[in-house]
Parts: C-alpha cells; sequence; structure tokens
C-alpha cells in the first residue's frame, strides 16, 4: 500500500479528537462508568464461576452476576451509608443540645483528678473545649450534609446512578474479555505486554479494593456487635467504622476515639474503656497489622500475577491516593483514588519492566 505524507500524523490527530470528544461526551457518567469498571474489575472471577458452574450463555452469566453484585453489595451499602448519614444527623442534634446544657463546673468536677492544673487554668481550659466542640459539631454537620447530598443528591439522580452503574456493568461483564482484545489490538504496544499491563493493573486494583473492603467488613462489624451488646446503636458505630476504615492510619479511630470520649463525659466507664480497648488492640492492632496482611497475601496467591505485586511497597501511594480520593470524589473516592493510583502503578512497573535494563547504569 502506499504511504502518504501526513497520513500517519492525521490519523492519530482523528484518534486524539476522537478520544476526546467521547470523554466530554460522557463526562456527566464517568463517575459511575468508573464505579463499574472497578466493580468488574474486582468481581470477574465471579461472572466466570457462574458462566462455568451453571453453564449460562455470556448474556445470562452478565445479568446473573450484575444481579448479584446489585443484591449483595451495591444496594446495601447504600442503604447503610443513608442510614449512618441519617443517624449521624440526629447524634449532631443529641450532642448539640448535650452541650448546650453542659455546664463547664461539671465538666470540671468529673476531670479535676485528672488534669494537672490550677483550677482557675482547668475552669479556663474546658470552657474552651466547650466552645470549640461546638465548632467541631457544626464542622460534622456540615460534612454530614455534604457527604449526603454528594452520595444521594435527590432521589432521582442517585437511582439513575446506580441504574447506569449496573448497565454498564452488565456489559462489561459481557464484553470484557472482547474489549480486552480490542484494547490489546489497537495499543501499539507488543501483545506481551498489552497482557501484562491488564494482567498486574486486574491483580493490584482487585487486592487493593477487596483488602480494603475485607478490613472494613472485619472492623465494622466487630464494632457493631460491640455497641450492640453496650446499648449502643450498632448500625450506626459499624458502618461509621467500617467507612473510615477505608482511610489508612488513622481510619476507625476518627470514630472510635470521640464515641470513648463522650461516653467517659457522659460517665459510662466501663462502656468507654471497652470502646478504647477493642479500637486500640482488636481493631488497631489485630485487624489492622495481623488480619490485613494475611488478607493481602491470600489475595495475591489467588491472582495471577498477584504474588509480584509487593502490595505493601505501595503503602505511602495507597494512603495518599486514599486520601485525595477523598477529598476530590468524596464518599467513592475511597475506591477511586486507590484505583487510579494502581493504574499508575502498573504503568510505571512495566515501563520498568520493558527498559529497566537499559535504564540501569549500576
Amino acid at each position: 500500500m502506499e504511504k502518504r505524507p501526513f497520513e500517519e500524523g492525521f490519523l492519530l490527530t482523528l484518534i486524539i479528537l476522537a478520544l476526546a470528544a467521547l470523554m466530554w461526551l460522557f463526562s456527566p457518567f464517568w463517575q459511575a462508568l468508573f464505579l463499574a469498571m472497578i466493580l468488574a474489575t474486582a468481581s470477574y472471577p465471579v461472572y466466570e464461576w457462574l458462566q462455568r458452574r451453571w453453564r449460562l450463555k455470556p448474556d445470562h452469566a452478565a445479568l446473573a452476576a450484575t444481579l448479584v453484585m446489585l443484591l449483595v453489595l451495591v444496594l446495601p451499602l447504600a442503604y447503610l451509608l443513608v442510614r449512618v448519614s441519617l443517624e449521624a444527623g440526629a447524634f449532631y442534634g443529641n450532642a448539640q443540645s448535650w452541650l448546650a446544657h453542659l455546664e463547664p463546673h461539671s465538666l470540671f468536677e468529673r476531670f479535676r483528678d485528672w488534669l494537672p492544673l490550677e483550677p482557675e487554668a482547668q475552669a479556663a481550659l474546658l470552657q474552651q473545649l466547650q466552645q470549640k466542640a461546638g465548632v467541631v459539631l457544626g464542622w460534622v454537620q456540615r460534612m454530614v450534609v455534604d457527604t449526603l447530598s454528594t452520595l444521594v443528591g435527590s432521589t432521582v439522580s442517585f437511582l439513575s446512578f446506580i441504574a447506569l452503574a449496573m448497565f454498564a456493568l452488565f456489559f462489561l461483564y459481557r464484553d470484557g474479555a472482547s474489549i480486552a482484545r480490542k484494547l490489546e489490538i489497537l495499543s501499539p504496544l507488543e501483545n506481551t505486554l498489552d497482557r501484562l499491563l491488564m494482567r498486574r493493573f486486574t491483580a493490584l486494583s482487585t487486592v487493593l479494593v477487596m483488602s480494603v473492603a475485607g478490613v472494613a467488613l472485619l472492623q465494622g462489624g466487630s464494632f457493631a456487635l460491640l455497641a450492640w451488646l453496650l446499648g449502643l446503636p450498632g448500625l450506626f458505630v459499624g458502618v461509621a467504622i467500617a467507612v473510615a476504615s477505608f482511610i489508612p492510619v488513622v481510619g476507625a479511630a476518627l470514630v472510635w476515639v470521640p464515641l470513648s470520649v463522650w461516653l467517659l463525659a457522659q460517665g459510662h466507664w466501663v462502656s468507654a474503656l471497652l470502646i478504647a480497648f477493642w479500637g486500640a488492640v482488636v481493631a488497631g492492632f489485630v485487624i489492622d497489622n495481623i488480619a490485613r496482611p494475611l488478607i493481602i497475601q491470600r489475595l495475591s496467591r489467588a491472582l495471577p500475577g498477584g504474588t509480584e505485586l509487593g502490595v505493601s511497597n505501595h503503602t505511602f501511594v495507597t494512603i495518599l491516593s486514599t486520601l485525595a480520593g477523598l477529598i476530590h470524589f468524596g464518599v467513592l473516592g475511597l475506591l477511586f483514588g486507590p484505583v487510579m493510583a494502581a493504574m499508575a502503578i502498573t504503568v510505571f512497573e512495566v515501563y520498568e519492566y520493558k527498559h529497566g535494563h537499559r535504564l540501569d547504569r549500576a
């Protein structure tokens, strides 16, 4: 075929313009599409198992897997997040009322043996704490309202978001293999590098998302059970702990530390100590430092290429990406941030795989 001048450059320009136009066209839906991609990537083995186990056609297996994800994960999680947001609003109202009727002298009497200060200094400090607590409660109220509006918005937009994500998830299940093959053909990389890129990204994103979700389930479930035994709202505490545990390092402490202080201020010493013990020892040490590495290790072994990931080497990036995702995208950023980081890490690792021998000048 005769090669015409500027043909390749013109074709590349058209491709870039087409991609830019599609990105602009689908920009109102990208969050739902990205959520569908994350769910499809992490749960694609479920689709394959359903297809093998029940000998289903691709359409039927995709529909079954989509319904499983909708009923088991998406709707319960959405319901719990809405409930915990409403409970947080009620909790804010109760805390604000308690704070308004609280006398600094009662706090002084309760904590005077704890503070090595003069009585006048103790009273001034407690007065300042009471004023700052009102500021903190106001920030909590704004955060709850913003989270609920971001998550739900209006009923119509929320249902549309879920419907679009599930609609896209069905096609990602059904056509996932063909989409991967198309990308492999269109990519200018060698097929081996394309497969490595897809395999490493799938494994890394699945390990990151599923390990965080597993830890959230363990911490939230254990705290919910403890809260019920102590006569506290178990659903609210459990879901709040589970959502907060997505935030690295501090995580669940953002919930159990204020809860312990509040119980202590109410005079419930035993409950406060049990919550603090459970948060520091069970959630902070056992689940975070023992269960989390075991979950990551099991997931890495179960996934193709997962043993090469070295997820622990990316802890710093995972922490920053989770916090950045929370800032940029709200609640959904707890998933979006780590997956975007997984994309970047995968590209860097594939580049190192191809050119590492030339780049290392040791």
